[in-house]
């Protein structure tokens, strides 16, 4: 996929990740950029950058988003979704709320994006390109992150099948980023200093794999080689991934 000239909407795009992504595609000539997030604030304001105030979780509000698009750009080239939380947490006492409230971003609403996407790509003689920002915890368990796992799973596996199911004129790239080194894991703790999985990544160069991700047409994308050259061995040798899971508990259990 060419980089230029092209329409995008990135959710999430206030911190992290969604950030770094606005940043790199706002530097190439010609983009237009519909940067979403609960909060803009931190959104940087320029020409091609359109900071928009929605909440993802929401499907009324996902719904205003692509009527915004519709009327306002007729379309949309890259859809990049990028929004999602996580809760560090035991899980013990049942809140319906709660629970519903991490599937409804992570899960649904980029399901969801993904529909509307669809609905709003009109001109189909173009490749068009959804990127969904999963987690490598849709792959190995994260102990204390029950929540987030069961929703990158969700998500992935949704995705995976959707796969043999979607038009030719559409691209889909998975992103399976490890922890990446922002405030994501103190929101999910709600602690100044909580601990970080390992291993870690700047949003920055989960950013620089997406991009060329996109520019070399791929399906996948594993921002950190350690991982990818990792989970092959612990897909044959599932005693590694145990391992990893085991260690990461006995580290994060002494916070909850």
């Amino acid at each position: 996929m060419k980089l230029e000239n092209q329409r995008i909407l990135i959710t999430g795009a206030s911190s992290g990740i969604g950030l770094a992504l606005t940043k790199k595609l706002s530097q190439a000539k010609g983009n237009r950029i519909l940067a979403v997030a609960r909060h803009i604030e931190n959104i940087p304001v320029a020409e091609e950058v359109i900071p928009f105030a929605a909440d993802f979780s929401k499907p009324e509000e996902i719904d205003r988003t692509f009527a915004y698009l519709q009327e306002n750009w007729g379309g949309v080239d890259l859809c990049i979704a990028n929004a999602g939380f996580a809760y560090k947490e035991r899980v013990s006492a049942p809140d319906w709320q709660h629970t519903a409230q991490i599937f409804n971003l992570n899960t649904l609403g980029q399901v969801h994006t993904l529909q509307h996407f669809m609905q709003l790509c009109q001109d189909r003689n173009s490749k068009k390109y959804f990127v969904s920002v999963i987690s490598a915890v849709a792959m190995i368990p994260l102990p204390y992150y029950a929540l987030y796992c069961a929703s990158k799973f969700g998500i992935d596996g949704f995705l995976r099948t959707f796969e043999y199911e979607k038009p030719d004129w559409l691209r889909v790239l998975r992103v399976y980023p490890v922890a990446t080194k922002t405030a994501f894991f103190t929101r999910a703790s709600g602690q100044e200093n909580p601990s970080v999985p390992f291993p870690s990544q700047s949003p920055e160069r989960v950013a620089d794999a997406i991009l060329r991700g996109l520019r070399r047409n791929r399906k996948k994308v594993y921002p950190l080689r350690l991982f990818a050259c990792l989970y092959p061995l612990i897909r044959i040798f599932p005693c590694l991934g145990r391992l990893y899971s085991l260690n990461e508990k006995r580290k994060t259990e002494k916070e909850i």
